[in-house]
């Protein structure tokens, strides 16, 4: 029987949240956090990056992958901006792409243009149509949504050109799957890094309304797919084979603790090194998650409405594997305002643990440039 402690064990395991995943195994992971947006506070033209999982410069990695057009930017879940490979492009264009009932005319202008001119920048656009930027640019969204339009990113740049998406990528079938099927071939990749999951982290995750997760998430549990299962008391999904995989793996760690125990010439002292290292996940006490972390995202429903201020929420802070606050304040290009920590830990864990607690923090932020002001609503000395 698995328990909630092996499930944020594993997660911290797969997501590489306990041990940073290498050059080797960094495309999958991005392939199955896909689609993939930018760190939340950035500055805009910014790659996406998975900071927290790795321990290589994945900034300078997907600036090169993007400059070679193996990830593609696109807006996806209520026209957010997020990278998917080349090879993902057409699943996440199936299930995201946004019908306009009917197509304004600076929408049919623009989209002439660009079948009679090829591809240009909005200066331009502004230049020959002798339309605003104001409103050539939530136009251009529009289309981009329905998949009509391909903004081109290749660095950093804002003098970004636009294509018709058609001619830019005629290989992809924007009509091979319908929404479910597209959404169906989607979950399980979720549900690899997250293990246990339930419709509400689905809707939080992917931004789709609850009506399509319910569909895909029945088809896939007719298929043999998922499974649903209780845990502690709450119901959710596993895939199909998953809980097998996890017990077979827990007992190995276990047989392995168990024959270094019979070890009787291991020191104490070295044996508990050894199970720490090599044997169990060593969990990080605590970690401050960016707002479009792929564990944030699936959660975001939740600590939205689990955790209200007044400041923005800068960072949320995972102890022991499970969301128990945030960091609040004002995010600025210079040195960043931290007006609060809100936990929701006892009383007196929040107090034992504050040393803990801010100096995980000032692990992101500058301690003298971005002091901490209050700790969970009282001044901080």
């Amino acid at each position: 029987m698995i328990t909630w402690s092996d499930i944020i064990t594993f997660r911290m395991k797969r997501q590489f949240l306990s041990s940073f995943v290498d050059r080797d195994h960094y495309d999958d992971l991005f392939l199955n956090m896909s689609p993939v947006p930018t760190t939340y506070w950035c500055e805009p033209g910014n790659p996406p990056s998975l900071p927290l999982h790795v321990d290589f410069d994945d900034y300078d990695y997907n600036s090169i992958r993007r400059s070679r057009r193996d990830i593609l930017k696109g807006r996806y879940g209520g026209g957010s901006i997020a990278y998917v490979t080349r090879e993902d492009l057409e699943l996440f264009g199936c299930l995201y792409k946004k019908e306009l009932t009917e197509i304004s005319s600076i929408q049919t202008e623009l989209l002439e243009l660009l079948s009679e001119e090829g591809p240009m920048n909005i200066g331009l656009m502004k230049e020959l149509t002798g339309l605003f930027v104001k409103d050539i640019t939530p136009a251009l969204h529009k289309l981009q949504e329905a998949f009509l339009v391909y903004e081109d990113q290749l660095d950093n740049e804002g003098d970004r050109g636009w294509y018709l998406f058609e001619s830019e990528f005629p290989e992809i079938d924007l009509k091979r799957y319908n929404k479910t099927e597209a959404l169906k071939l989607a979950i399980p990749r979720f549900a690899k890094l997250i293990i246990f999951f339930d419709d509400t982290m689905l809707k939080s995750y992917y931004k789709l309304p609850i009506k399509l997760i319910k569909e895909a998430i029945s088809e896939l549990l007719t298929e043999n797919v998922l499974k649903v299962i209780i845990l502690e008391g709450k119901r959710g999904y596993l895939l199909q084979d998953e809980e097998q995989l996890l017990q077979d793996e827990i007992q190995l760690l276990q047989d392995e603790e168990q024959s270094l125990q019979d070890e009787e010439q291991l020191q104490q002292s070295n044996y508990k090194s050894l199970v720490d290292k090599d044997i169990k996940t060593t969990i990080p006490p605590v970690l401050l998650l960016q707002r479009n972390d792929f564990l944030v995202r699936a959660y975001a429903d939740e600590l939205k409405s689990a955790y209200h201020s007044e400041w923005d929420a800068l960072y949320y802070l995972l102890i022991d594997g499970e969301f128990h606050g945030v960091v609040v304040g004002r995010f600025k290009f210079g040195p960043h305002v931290i007006e609060d920590i809100i936990l929701d830990l006892a009383e007196e864990e929040k107090e034992n643990r504050r040393e803990e607690i801010q100096q995980a923090v000032y692990c992101v932020f500058d301690r003298t440039d971005s002091p901490i002001k209050n700790y969970n609503g009282q001044k901080n000395n």
